[in-house]
């Protein structure tokens, strides 16, 4: 008989030590999203009362890369686009290094910044194959044990500064998709990293393909 995966839970206490009955349901649902989007593949065994779900060989990164990823962007469609899309994937990173670089706590979670700079450096490197290779986790505790509900650490981050900085405003409105107010709130950013000068010059572009599509419709329309 060849021998089953772990179960989802199996799985998550093994790569961070936590029992997710007990310490945090919300992971193990977080893990369940990435099982229906796609991205963690599972084989079923039908039995009487529920099936039995485990996970496919090499599966077992795939899902400990996502939930340390999903720690900082909280939409696990968003997460699966980083393993998917290597120009998002860079822009992910250079929002890391904006944001966590240089710090050791955030939201009174305490996590190791030279790990912060391995995991934007795994980032950059495309030559790193987040489906086989694990990410440097830089937190004590995830996010999503140690804040439960209120773990979308980016967006609350953000919010707390959006009243001191445009800066942090603007990347508010970015990872929210606001195009319209994060190119308002640009023009109200004087100087930058390279990295947040670089996210000005993609929300121009997705505004100006927004626009063209629009345009294209409307001329559709009038035909």
């Amino acid at each position: 008989m060849i021998a089953k995966g772990p179960t989802i839970p199996e799985a998550i206490y093994k790569l961070f030590g936590v029992h997710v009955a007990k310490e945090s349901p919300l992971l193990k649902n977080k893990a369940n999203s990435f099982i229906r989007n796609g991205l963690v593949a599972v084989e079923r065994e039908a039995r009487v009362q529920r099936d039995s779900v485990h996970l496919m060989p090499g599966q077992e990164v795939i899902l400990g890369n996502a939930l340390v990823l999903n720690a900082i962007f909280p939409s696990t469609s968003n997460t699966k686009k980083i393993f998917e899309n290597s120009k998002y994937r860079l822009e992910c990173a250079d929002t890391v290094r904006t944001l966590l670089k240089d710090r050791n706590s955030l939201l009174g979670q305490a996590f190791q910044s030279r790990a912060v700079e391995e995991l934007i450096d795994f980032l950059c490197d495309l030559r790193r194959d987040l489906n086989t290779e694990p990410l440097p986790n830089p937190f004590s505790v995830l996010p999503q044990v140690a804040l439960g509900n209120n773990s979308d650490l980016l967006q609350t981050l953000l919010s707390q500064a959006t009243a001191l900085d445009p800066g942090d405003s603007f990347l508010l409105a970015y990872i929210e998709g606001d195009w319209e107010r994060a190119q308002n709130l640009s023009s109200q950013i004087s100087c930058g990293t390279p990295e947040l000068l670089a996210l000005k010059a993609e929300v121009d572009r997705k505004l100006a393909e927004a626009h063209e599509f629009d345009d294209l419709l409307n001329f559709f329309r009038k035909k």
